[in-house]
């Protein structure tokens, strides 16, 4: 629906539609009357000029993906569209507010994004280029107990202590390079001081470093590449519509366009 406006109250345009300047000042009166409204910028400043921007960037999005949203027709129902978990640095502060918070955005990012697909051997380089994040450090199988000033009460202490899989270097360091000097496990450590007081430990099992092969790393890799590609689509593709329907009033440019004056990001 077209909505009237005279010229002086036009915050913006999407295609022939006008968001408003009252939109924008409504919506800003609604953060400053929320629980956050104290940490906003105070009226009149360069600050608060571009919490404006930002509001009205906000407004004009949620407007064009409610219009895009529209002409899909049937086969982009809001019922069908994914949740999506937007990352700002990506698809821009504001695009990843309203992917967040409104399914007119999430059905049409569903629809731009419907067709990507990456090629196995995306993922297996991917696989290949990060081995620490598919690898298992040494864990040591461990009873652990601990006073702060007293070794005394410590034996009946590890009795009761119960096992845990944990890193050795979880350990604090002068209990650590004990261990590791008292030879093969089983082996009991202590008592030995360190900075916070007395241990003794109980190292009962050792595992050994081990890599997660591909086959059980593909469903995490193939998910972090896809979601990462579906939102470098759909910012390009939404670039590419507000150049083509939105116009900005004076006072309400992107806050990070240079030509205005309250932009602080140089080159």
């Amino acid at each position: 629906m077209n909505r009237s406006a005279d010229l002086d109250g036009v915050a913006a345009w999407v295609g022939a539609e006008v968001v408003t300047r009252a939109e924008v000042a409504a919506e800003l009166e609604r953060l400053r009357a929320g629980p956050l409204g104290a940490r906003l910028p105070p009226d009149g400043t360069g600050e608060a000029r571009q919490l404006r921007r930002w509001v009205a960037q906000r407004a004009v999005l949620r407007r064009l993906l409610e219009r895009e949203r529209d002409a899909l027709g049937p086969g982009g129902t809001v019922e069908a569209a994914p949740r999506v978990r937007p990352d700002p640095a990506v698809v821009g502060s504001a695009a990843a507010d309203v992917l967040a918070t409104s399914a007119a955005a999430r059905a049409v990012f569903a629809s731009v994004t419907a067709g990507i697909r990456l090629p196995e051997d995306e993922l297996r380089r991917y696989y290949a280029r990060n081995p620490d994040q598919f690898s298992r450090p040494a864990r040591w199988l461990l009873r652990h107990a601990f006073h702060p000033s007293d070794p005394t009460p410590l034996a009946a202490l590890l009795a009761a202590a119960p096992p845990v899989i944990a890193a050795p270097a979880s350990l604090p360091a002068a209990v650590l390079a004990a261990a590791r000097a008292a030879g093969p496990v089983p082996v009991t450590v202590g008592p030995v001081r360190s900075t916070l007081g007395w241990h003794l430990v109980a190292v009962d099992d050792q595992r050994s470093p081990a890599s997660v092969p591909y086959p059980q790393a593909r469903a995490q890799i193939a998910g972090r590449l896809l979601d990462r590609a579906r939102q470098l689509a759909f910012a390009r593709w939404l670039d590419a519509r507000c150049a083509a329907l939105v116009r900005l009033s004076p006072g309400y440019e992107h806050p990070a366009d240079p030509r205005q004056p309250d932009a602080t990001h140089r080159h």
